[in-house]
């Protein structure tokens, strides 16, 4: 549950020159105040000072929408493209599992299977995070089963609002799944599922199986109550789905009320193509969208407003903030960021930066755990007067724990992968307050960044 301060209080007070009449009509400026009054009262608790306001989180969007059958909540600016293929409902299911990974290989997936979904009129169907979210970024431990994708990454579709991922730990109707890892995964033994249509994709054999999907899909009338279930287990990455574009569908010798309606400009914009196909000219990447761009759950947000907060809380006035991010682990051989070499890095990126008459502000991320070496970094700061550095990812782990510990975020929350998450508004290029970014990781790996020369437009 997702709780934020009320800071606000919200005592209304409504005067009148003159005393009530008995049947006298209220004047204009008093019947706009109570409907203002009304309206507040409406969209806000009333509370006493220092209580809390609930907030509607994703989660408990998915719990209502579930709860009445009905999606009532559209988290949306976007109107529906024109592209879309318009699904009156969705009965059919694609189901995907795989190895524990990290998050953001889980979060590709995850999106170029929901535009699947939108493509072909179905729900997303998959483990919880506990099962495919890998040990080894979260020290050695699975996350909470208590964690949903929504908790992650918000996907909704475009054209109704309603979730693209249908929760993995509600008890499917008539659908039962032994252990996520079974192949087939699905049993429909319920007399709902008789006749439907039950395809199993595995070793990365996709391409045949997309069509067949993508026949009977736009075979279905609208109101069909025989879909499909499409399995589809591991190899996401070496499908050979992503040798070409997505096959066009034959249309002439379909009989169908609803074939008419496909248009090749349907099919839906898929991440993982282009990735395979890099030397594609970005004008010409196309493809239908159906999922909303905001995937960022408000939660997170307002986490990341207060790691900003403490970040600001923790250092001078008037100081030059930036990033100083040094990837360990799998690229300890591919980048030098050993203390000799970080030593060497800050005395040409910091030359002549005392110049500037302002104090910088390093904000250190990596994920080195050795305690020894973050020290040792964190030390050589000691040598420039003028530069602080503080360890954002302690810091960040400090404003998470707060906040689980007072209620303002499920306890559940409280793993590396949310840590994550919060933390990604420091990696974002974006980030306004950053005026500077020391990177050293495989794909960057400068000897010296002249920050001198840099930050003097800043000063």
């Amino acid at each position: 549950m997702f709780y934020v301060q009320n800071m606000v209080d919200r005592n209304v007070l409504i005067s009148s020159s003159s005393p009530p009449r008995r049947n006298s009509l209220l004047s204009l400026t008093a019947i706009v105040l109570l409907l203002c009054l009304a309206n507040m009262l409406y969209l806000s608790k009333w509370t006493s000072a220092g209580s809390r306001e609930q907030l509607l989180t994703s989660r408990q969007l998915y719990d209502n929408n579930n709860a009445t059958g009905e999606y009532n909540y559209n988290d949306s600016q976007q109107q529906p493209l024109s592209c879309q293929r318009y699904c009156p409902r969705r009965i059919n299911k694609i189901f995907f599992t795989d190895v524990a990974k990290g998050l953001s290989d889980r979060k590709v997936i995850l999106n170029d299977l929901s535009q699947l979904a939108g493509f072909l009129c179905a729900e997303l169907i998959i483990p919880p995070p506990k099962e495919l979210l890998s040990v080894d970024h979260n020290f050695g431990m699975p996350v909470s089963e208590e964690l949903e994708w929504y908790d992650f990454i918000n996907l909704t579709f475009i054209q109704d609002g309603s979730m693209a991922v249908k929760s993995s730990q509600i008890v499917q109707d008539g659908i039962t799944i032994s252990s996520w890892s079974d192949v087939p995964a699905f049993e429909l033994s319920s007399p709902k599922y008789k006749d439907w249509l039950h395809v199993i994709s595995k070793d990365g054999k996709l391409k045949n199986d997309f069509e067949v999907i993508q026949k009977f899909s736009f075979e279905q009338a609208d109101n069909a109550k025989i879909g499909f279930v499409w399995e589809i287990h591991s190899n996401w990455y070496q499908s050979d789905i992503w040798l070409e574009k997505l096959p066009i569908l034959d249309t002439e010798n379909m009989e169908s009320t609803t074939v008419h309606n496909y248009r090749s400009e349907m099919r839906p914009y898929l991440e993982t193509y282009f990735g395979n196909h890099p030397k594609i000219k970005q004008e010409k990447r196309v493809g239908c969208v159906y999922t909303n761009i905001n995937t960022f759950p408000s939660h997170l947000a307002t986490m990341q407003k207060r790691l900003v907060k403490r970040i600001e809380r923790h250092s001078l006035n008037n100081t030059i903030f930036g990033l100083l991010h040094l990837r360990r682990g799998d690229a300890i051989n591919d980048c030098d960021t050993s203390v000799k070499r970080m030593r060497q890095y800050f005395a040409c990126s910091l030359n002549m930066t005392e110049t500037l008459g302002r104090n910088i502000t390093m904000l250190l991320t990596t994920d080195e755990n050795n305690v020894n070496y973050r020290k040792s970094v964190m030390d050589l700061i000691n040598e420039y007067a003028h530069v602080s550095i503080l360890d954002a990812d302690m810091i960040v782990r400090i404003v998470v724990k707060e906040a689980a510990n007072n209620g303002i975020i499920s306890k559940a929350m409280e793993n590396n992968y949310y840590i994550f998450e919060v933390e990604s508004i420091l990696r974002d290029w974006r980030f306004q307050l950053f005026k500077f970014h020391l990177v050293r990781r495989r794909s960057t790996c400068k000897d010296c960044i002249p920050l001198f020369r840099n930050l003097q437009v800043v000063v």
